[in-house]
């Protein structure tokens, strides 16, 4: 080797110890820690509107080219060095708690509108009490805790400490638990056929996107993309499963207590919705093909149960779906 190759070896072989440390790029299918933690930092500067799942998919992709296209960077949905420095930079904002719920609750129970439990759960008895203390000294009635409403409970006698500003849908995320909710009653009107939702399992916090497509008795739902698909499987260890599991479903701005089996049965993803087909999912055999979102990777539908709903099969209240109900509402 002559003196001027080995000069460059030298330099090349230089340069790559001292490089930085991180040679890792989170992309598309990156999972983890770093991946959950990025999630985090773009849900708190509000380029993600979503829970940290620790996956990196198609609605992360899409945050990290906003924060890259806001920020000069190059808009590629790859994270390597240059977007974490950026991220790092502008830091992440703190976002309200359960216990800034409890604080404005406390004020308002005081102060005669709030006639509910201090639970820390942005409902709709908080969201109207808060309403009915806006117009009271004429401001503008949005059920939104921010500057001018804290001032007013300040002038109140009410001091209020919480961070930001406070509303209903940002506080959901926050919230451990859900409300119970009558399936007949309720949450039939809320949840109807073709509602989409979230799904939070209350064990590991992990959460994918739901559709309402079938079902009466309780609600027959499907996820709505791949990636909603394997996050869902991995709460389950990886395998579907007959197992029921205590889960929150988010639609809109409700938050409310449910149960679920992890395994898609009665349908085929290949076939067409509704049709007779043989050899359904979940050892269902011949029938109708309950399968309406085509494309996520799943055959079928899986069941969430809500207060009081029943089994289609019995026609009766499932003993075990009540009990995750219940450990859902935080009972």
């Amino acid at each position: 080797m002559g003196k001027k190759k080995m000069f460059i070896f030298i330099i090349v072989l230089t340069v790559l110890i001292t490089a930085p440390a991180y040679a890792d790029i989170l992309k598309i299918g990156s999972t983890g820690a770093s991946v959950e933690d990025l999630q985090n930092n773009l849900i708190n500067q509000g380029y993600l509107d979503c829970d940290a799942t620790g996956y990196f998919g198609n609605l992360t992709e899409e945050a990290v080219i906003k924060f890259q296209t806001k920020n000069g960077l190059k808009a590629d949905g790859l994270v390597g060095e240059a977007t974490l420095n950026a991220l790092q930079k502008l830091g992440t904002s703190l976002e309200p708690l359960e216990e800034d719920v409890k604080e404005i609750q406390t004020a308002l129970k005081n102060l005669g509108f709030y006639d509910g439990i201090i639970d820390g759960l942005f409902g709709p008895m908080t969201e109207e009490s808060i309403k009915a203390f806006q117009t009271s000294i004429g401001l503008s009635v949005d059920g939104i805790v921010g500057d001018k409403t804290k001032d007013a409970f300040f002038r109140a006698g009410q001091k209020i400490t919480s961070r930001g500003v406070i509303k209903r849908k940002e506080i959901i995320k926050n919230s451990t638990y859900g409300e119970m909710l009558d399936w007949w009653t309720e949450v039939i009107k809320i949840f109807p056929r073709d509602a989409k939702a979230q799904i939070i399992d209350v064990k590991t916090g992990k959460s994918f996107n739901i559709q309402r497509s079938y079902g009466g008795n309780h609600a027959d739902c499907e996820t709505l993309t791949k990636e909603d698909t394997n996050i869902m499987k991995k709460i389950w260890g990886g395998k579907w499963s007959w197992d029921r599991r205590p889960v929150i479903v988010v639609v809109d701005d409700r938050r409310i207590a449910a149960s679920m089996i992890g395994m898609p049965h009665a349908g085929l993803d290949a076939k067409p919705k509704e049709a007779y087909v043989k050899g359904r999912s979940g050892g269902f055999g011949s029938g109708t093909n309950l399968d309406a979102v085509k494309g996520n990777g799943m055959d079928g539908h899986f069941c969430v149960h809500f207060l009081n709903s029943r089994t289609h099969g019995t026609n009766k209240v499932d003993a075990k779906h009540q009990a995750n109900i219940k450990i859902a509402a935080g009972k």
